[in-house]
């Protein structure tokens, strides 16, 4: 499944063409999108919905996304999110109880775990099996310097912001208990992503060379949009495995 971007212009259109999308475009040919491909859509600019559309998404659980020409957030369309909905409420109810904290929290740092060791398997570390996350830390601090990390801070920011959207879409809305301090899903999962990016970071090819440090970073990011997403699906994966298994 891959989101669908659509960007806008008078007399852009999207209908339902039953099992798919049907984008239709001035002076283009149209374009049909199977909506079991599709995880959300984002929208930018001027698009014209139907209605059958748009209830063939929330039917779906896609989550649709409207964005101003600048792209500012306008609306959101959601619906129906099945299995996606349930895993969030059985985070929610894990949270709930007296063991549930802890729980969660040994997850997360399995699941750090493995970034780490991935990382550091990518690097060429010959001990990246047995390399703790805080030793990693610490050599990530000392090889990245001060400019290197401030470009990760910057991309954290920019991982958090991405997050917050996709979240929604994968059935994670705005229950506070997964927004709770250490526990906050959404910076805990930017956190879990920038690991990927530290090899590149640490690359001295990436030096911003007179591009504003903000802009490189969002470069980067989506350079490695997709295979961004792709992690976070399979983190996503883990986690309702993993709720299964505790409930």
């Amino acid at each position: 499944m891959r989101p669908l971007y659509i960007e806008g212009v008078p007399g852009c259109r999207v209908v339902l063409d039953e099992p798919a999308l049907r984008v239709s475009l001035p002076e283009k040919a149209d374009q049909l999108f199977p909506l079991s491909r599709i995880s959300r859509v984002v929208c930018k600019g001027v698009v014209e919905w139907s209605m059958s559309a748009l209830l063939a998404c929330a039917d779906a659980g896609i989550f649709v996304l409207f964005l101003e020409k600048n792209g500012e957030l306008r609306a959101r369309w959601s619906g129906r999110g099945g299995e996606r909905q349930a895993t969030a409420q059985r985070l929610v109810d894990l949270l709930a109880r007296a063991d549930g904290p802890a729980l969660y929290e040994n997850w997360m740092r399995s699941m750090e775990k493995l970034a780490a060791r991935s990382f550091a398997r990518r690097a060429g570390m010959a001990d990246w099996r047995e390399a703790p996350v805080i030793g990693l830390r610490f050599q990530l601090a000392d090889g990245l310097g001060p400019e290197g990390r401030h470009r990760a801070h910057l991309l954290l920011s920019l991982l958090h912001a991405e997050l917050l959207l996709w979240l929604p879409e994968a059935g994670f809305g705005g229950d506070e208990a997964l927004q709770d301090g250490e526990l906050d899903l959404a910076a805990f999962l930017s956190r879990l992503l920038l690991w990927d990016f530290y090899s590149v970071l640490l690359n001295s090819g990436t030096a911003t060379g007179g591009e504003p440090p903000m802009q490189a970073m969002a470069s980067l990011f989506h350079q490695r949009e997709d295979r961004c997403y792709l992690l976070f699906r399979s983190t996503i994966n883990k986690l309702h495995q993993f709720l299964l298994s505790v409930s």
